[in-house]
């Protein structure tokens, strides 16, 4: 017999997982992860690596370990589980520099003021940092280095889903416009041994870009170029690539920078955007939850097929087709109308 569960229960639930959210930031902020390692490690092990007192922390390793996070075996000794794991930094697929920068910081201080957004023009970040965010990641090279880790451990998410489910070939040059510290576009050379491509970002995002190690693999195939995706991006690519970047921004701003493709792209050159798409109404999903961070973060937004196509049209594009993936996102693909 199933019993249903009662909806004051079901909202109980979820400010539990406010609170769960908060636990989840301390384990990535303090690395628990990686220090429980590979064998069952103590507590007080635990505790001396991370500069935390061992009461306090037992409590908090028994909530992670009541919701699936590390495993108590007995003894004040814990070992990983599959969540644990994707916490570990030294992991592909690792989710914790994502985890830390969504769950506190910055997000955390602007969430705050979420109410704000309802009442008044801007995003919370301003009003709470007194300036857009970009311009203060640029300012705080410690926030930027986390918040370029994030997008690497997202894109992460969305190479294994559009890697298997869309084709990029054919194409001999690729552009990525606000790409970031270059895992997509790499994961792309990756399958594409006789391409060439062009990594366009911030200067201060490259910086940090050339540490990379698949950025270093591919150096003679990718040339990195700085500059502001607002005012021009480079010429000569047949595919342009646009990751996590038009839900940035609103339509103008948006517009402003798909002009700027249109301007240079290839005649017979592709436009891929990848983003989440949104669902039809009333459909469970996470894409209207990010779309609220985009309110609070960045003034950006999350847009349905419709609203793509209407955006790209607007720029002198034709919306060809949406192909799901088997992540949270979508590619979209585009051409000169």
């Amino acid at each position: 017999m199933q019993h249903t569960i009662p909806p004051q229960v079901e909202i109980f639930n979820i400010i539990g997982g406010y609170w769960l959210s908060r636990a989840v930031y301390l384990a990535a902020r303090l690395k628990l992860a990686d220090v429980v390692g590979d064998r069952p490690t103590t507590l007080s092990t635990i505790a001396a690596a991370t500069g935390t007192k061992p009461e306090p922390l037992r409590r908090l390793m028994r909530a992670l370990a009541a919701h699936g996070f590390f495993q108590d075996t007995g003894n004040e000794m814990f070992s990983h589980t599959p969540l644990s794991e994707t916490l570990r930094s030294d992991r592909p697929g690792s989710m914790r520099a994502f985890a830390e920068a969504e769950l506190g910081h910055d997000h955390y201080e602007s969430w705050r003021y979420v109410e704000s957004c309802l009442r008044e023009d801007g995003t919370a970040f301003e009003r709470v940092y007194g300036m857009p965010i970009w311009c203060y990641y640029a300012e705080h090279s410690e926030t930027n280095a986390l918040f370029g880790e994030a997008m690497t451990n997202l894109t992460a998410i969305a190479n294994s889903g559009v890697l298997a489910d869309y084709q990029f070939a054919p194409f001999r040059h690729a552009v990525d416009v606000g790409g970031g510290h270059g895992s997509f576009l790499c994961a792309i050379l990756d399958h594409h041994p006789s391409a060439t491509a062009v990594l366009f970002d911030l200067s201060s995002v490259l910086a940090e870009a050339q540490k990379a190690d698949f950025i270093k693999r591919h150096h003679a195939r990718l040339q990195l170029i700085g500059g502001d995706f607002f005012e021009a991006v480079p010429e000569g690519g047949d595919l342009y690539l646009l990751k996590f970047v038009l839900h940035d921004w609103n339509d103008e701003r948006s517009g402003v920078i798909l002009n700027n493709i249109r301007q240079v792209i290839d005649p017979s050159g592709r436009l891929v955007v990848v983003e989440i798409v949104l669902p039809p109404m009333n459909e469970p999903h996470i894409g209207p939850l990010i779309d609220l961070n985009m309110m609070v973060m960045t003034g950006g937004v999350e847009r349905t097929k419709v609203e793509y196509r209407n955006l790209l049209a607007r720029s002198g594009f034709r919306m060809n087709r949406v192909i799901a993936t088997r992540s949270p996102f979508s590619v979209i693909e585009a051409a000169p109308a």
